[in-house]
């Protein structure tokens, strides 16, 4: 009876070991390969925030003007969109 427990303990030690050393990889991968991904990523995210920073007043006043000239009333922006405007 007590070389059965012994042998089961043995067997959960080294299920314990492995399940440690499983933990430990995923760690790393998370710390270095994630974390580049997630910078490229974020520098991404900025790169298109300063584009539309630097698009959206101009192509609203196009519109605008456009409009003033077509004698259409609508006034665009494209941080207010109108989803109940009808294209009829």
């Amino acid at each position: 009876m007590n070389e059965e427990i012994i042998l089961y303990l043995k067997k959960i030690d080294n299920r314990l070991e492995s399940i440690e050393n499983d933990i430990s990889e995923i760690k790393n991968q998370l710390n270095n390969d994630l974390s580049k991904d997630c910078k490229k990523m974020s520098d991404h995210i900025d790169f298109i925030e300063r584009v539309y920073d630097n698009v959206k007043n101009p192509l609203g006043y196009l519109c605008n003007k456009l409009n003033f000239y077509t004698n259409n009333n609508d006034n665009y922006t494209l941080e207010n969109v109108n989803s109940s405007r009808s294209d009829t």
